[in-house]
C-alpha cells in the first residue's frame, strides 16, 4: 500500500491518541502538512489554526493601525480552546519568533497545552529557545519521525526520542541528536486537507517538493545549519523521491482541480538525470502548469525548452550579486555570470518567465558592483528582479562572519547598515533593479548608468506594484499573496475572524 494511503486510512480512525493544534502565520507550510499526516498515520488528531498577521507580515511590512483593525488573536484563542489540544505545535522562522512566543504564551494559558517549537529559528538557537517559559519541547530538524514519537512519549512516558529537547525538575534535558528521514518516499503525502480547509485560498495551487536539503552551502541560508545538524546521523542533507512517488501524489492531486503546481525544492535542478527521466513522465501523467527554484548553473539552459514543453511557466534564480568572486567568498554561491545571463535568455526564449533574487547591504559590496549588476540586468534582463536587503540569521556562516551586527526592524525591506555605502545609494539601486525589467529595452542601459533617478521611495509597495505589472497569471506568490489578504479581510469585516 502506498505510503499516502496508508496515512489517509489511518487518519478515519474514530478513537484519536492526542490532539495536536499547529499554529501558523498566513501562508501554506508543506512541512506542516508533512507533520500533521505522520501524526495522523499514528493515530492522532490534528487541526489548525492561521493567524494571517495582516499589516503585520515579520520582515516584510507593518502597519500597526491596520494590524489592530485587523487582528485575529481573539478568535483564534477563542478556536484554540475549543479545540482543547494537548499539543500546541509551532513551526518558526527567526523573524516570526516573537509572534510565536506570545502566541504560545497566551494558548497554554487558554488551553493548559504543552507546547513543541521547531521550525529554523528552533533548529537555529534551540537553548535560548528552549529556556523560554512558554517553551516546553523543542524539535530539532525535520520533525516527521520526532513529532509523533514525542506524542508517543507524552502518552506513555519514557526517554525522550531523538531530534527532541524538554524540560524537567527546571532543566533541559536533551533527547539524541536529530536523524531526519532518509528515505522520503517512505513519508505518507502530505496532509492537503489541513490548509484548504482553514481557508479556501490555499486550494487554488498544489504545493510540492520533490526533494528535501540542498547540494549547495550558500553562507546565509538555513541549509547549512541543517547540514551540521544533521552530520552525526550519517543523513545526507540533500535527498530525492523518486519520480513515481511524486508523480503517484501528483495524480492524486488532480481530482482537486488545482490550478497549477509549485515545486518548492530548493533547487529543482541539483539532478539532472533525475529531470530528464521526470519531465516527460510529468506531462504525460500531471499535465498541470509549474512553476520552480532552479541555480543557474551551466545546464540549465539547455533544458529550458524540455522545462516548457513539460508545463514550466515560471523559474526563479538565485543571483544575489555580480561580482563572481565575492559571490564564492562571501555567500559560498558558485555560478559564473555567463551561466546566469544564458540561464535567462535560455528560458524566456521558452516561454518562461524568469525572476531573479539579489542581497543589496553586503559588507563588502561596492557602487562600482552594483554598477555593474545594473549593466548585467540591462543586457540580461529577467522579467522580474526581487531584491532584498541582508538579513543575517543566527546559526548561519555569513552571521558568524559579521558577527552580532543589528538587522533594521524592517528586515529585509531596509538597509542594516552592513554596506559601506549610505542608505539612500542603495535605496536608490533598490528602485532601479527593481524598475528595470519595466522599463523599455531601449532604454534600459540608458537608466542602469543613472541610479540617481530612482532615488525615490521602495520598499514593499513598489515590490507589489512591479509584482501587478508584469507578472504570470498563475504565479503562486503574488496571487496567494493578494488571495490570502482578501480572503481574511473580507472575513474579518463580516465578523468570522
Amino acid at each position: 500500500m502506498p505510503a499516502g494511503r496508508l496515512g489517509r486510512r489511518r487518519q478515519d480512525q474514530k478513537t484519536p491518541r492526542m490532539k495536536i493544534l499547529f499554529v501558523h502565520n498566513g501562508y501554506e507550510s508543506l512541512g506542516i502538512e508533512y507533520l500533521s499526516a505522520a501524526l495522523k498515520a499514528a493515530g492522532h488528531e490534528t487541526a489548525l489554526l492561521i493567524d494571517p498577521c495582516l499589516f503585520d507580515e515579520a520582515g516584510f511590512w507593518r502597519s500597526p493601525a491596520l494590524a489592530r483593525l485587523f487582528s485575529a488573536r481573539a478568535a483564534l484563542l477563542r478556536k484554540a480552546a475549543e479545540f482543547k489540544p494537548d499539543l500546541a505545535a509551532f513551526s518558526v522562522f527567526t523573524d516570526t519568533w516573537p509572534w510565536a512566543l506570545a502566541l504560545a504564551g497566551e494558548i497554554k494559558a487558554a488551553t493548559g497545552a504543552r507546547t513543541v517549537f521547531g521550525g529554523i529559528h528552533s533548529s537555529s538557537v534551540s537553548e535560548a529557545v528552549i529556556k523560554e517559559g512558554a517553551v516546553d519541547f523543542v524539535c530539532l530538524g525535520e520533525g516527521d519521525l520526532a513529532l509523533p514519537a514525542l506524542a508517543e512519549h507524552l502518552e506513555g512516558g519514557g526517554p525522550l526520542p531523538a531530534g527532541i529537547w524538554g524540560k524537567k525538575d527546571g532543566s533541559v534535558v536533551k533527547g539524541p541528536p536529530p536523524s531526519p528521514p532518509a528515505v522520503l518516499d517512505a513519508l505518507p503525502f502530505p496532509d492537503k486537507q489541513l490548509f484548504a480547509a482553514a481557508a479556501p485560498v490555499f486550494g487554488s495551487g498544489y504545493l510540492i517538493s520533490s526533494s528535501r536539503g540542498c547540494p549547495h552551502s550558500c553562507a546565509y541560508c538555513c541549509n547549512s545549519v541543517y547540514r551540521e545538524l544533521y552530520r552525526a546521523s550519517g543523513v545526507p542533507c540533500l535527498r530525492r523521491r523518486s519520480a513515481e512517488n511524486v508523480l503517484t501524489e501528483l495524480e492524486a492531486a488532480k481530482a482537486g482541480a488545482p490550478g497549477f503546481v509549485h515545486f518548492t525544492d530548493e533547487v529543482f535542478n541539483s539532478d539532472y538525470a533525475w529531470l530528464e527521466d521526470f519531465l516527460p513522465k510529468y506531462k504525460a501523467r500531471a499535465a498541470l502548469p509549474f512553476s520552480c527554484f532552479a541555480f543557474p548553473d551551466s545546464r540549465l539552459a539547455a533544458l529550458a525548452p524540455a522545462l516548457a514543453a513539460a508545463g514550466c511557466f515560471k523559474v526563479q534564480l538565485g543571483v544575489q550579486r555580480f561580482d563572481e568572486e565575492k559571490r564564492a567568498d562571501l555567500l559560498g554561491r558558485r555560478a559564473a555570470n555567463s551561466d546566469i545571463a544564458a540561464a535567462i535568455k535560455g528560458l524566456k526564449a521558452a516561454g518562461i518567465y524568469v525572476t531573479c533574487d539579489n542581497i543589496l547591504d553586503l559588507p563588502d559590496e561596492s557602487a562600482e558592483e552594483l554598477a555593474a549588476l545594473a549593466g548585467f540586468y540591462a543586457e540580461n534582463t529577467p522579467d522580474h528582479n526581487e531584491v532584498f536587503f541582508l538579513r543575517l540569521y543566527p546559526g548561519t556562516p555569513l552571521a558568524a562572519r559579521c558577527g552580532a551586527g543589528a538587522d533594521a526592524p524592517g528586515g529585509l525591506m531596509r538597509p542594516s547598515g552592513h554596506s559601506p555605502l549610505p542608505p539612500g545609494k542603495q535605496r536608490a539601486y533598490f528602485t532601479l533593479l527593481t524598475l528595470l525589467p519595466r522599463l523599455p529595452a531601449f532604454s534600459r542601459s540608458f537608466f542602469a548608468a543613472r541610479p540617481g533617478l530612482f532615488g525615490f521611495a521602495g520598499g514593499l509597495g513598489l515590490r507589489m506594484i512591479s509584482r501587478l505589472l508584469s507578472r504570470p497569471r498563475k504565479d503562486f506568490h503574488t496571487g496567494r499573496f493578494l488571495h490570502l489578504y482578501s480572503h481574511f479581510i473580507f472575513a474579518k469585516l463580516r465578523g468570522n475572524a
